[in-house]
């Protein structure tokens, strides 16, 4: 293997090692997301846990975050959660979850 080889090798190592994190990273924050929204239902327990591992499995179908974002959202409505809040939640969890896996990894 040829040093050019070598550090083509490299590379794609740490690309596919980046993506990994930013994929932990989101799904880290979709689940506290899930979860912080399952607790502004009243939701508790199992309940809350089921409904986290649904919107969870549900954002991993999707490559783009708003659908899960417009799911929650929605979902909020009744208990009078704005668009904006969920938005800001979530960026405070993506940071938090980008600090620890980072940390992790």
């Amino acid at each position: 293997m040829t040093s050019l080889e070598k550090r083509e090798n490299a590379y794609e190592t740490e690309f596919v090692h980046r993506e990994e994190l930013k994929f932990r990273a989101r799904e880290w924050a979709v689940k506290a997301l899930a979860t912080w929204t399952a607790k502004r239902l009243g939701k508790t327990g199992a309940a809350a846990d089921a409904y986290a591992a649904e919107v969870v499995a549900a954002d991993v179908a999707h490559p783009e975050l708003e659908p899960t974002l417009e799911h929650i959202a929605t979902a909020l409505v009744p208990a009078g959660v704005g668009r904006a809040e969920v938005s800001e939640m979530m960026s405070r969890f993506l940071a938090q979850a980008d600090a620890a896996v980072r940390g992790a990894g």
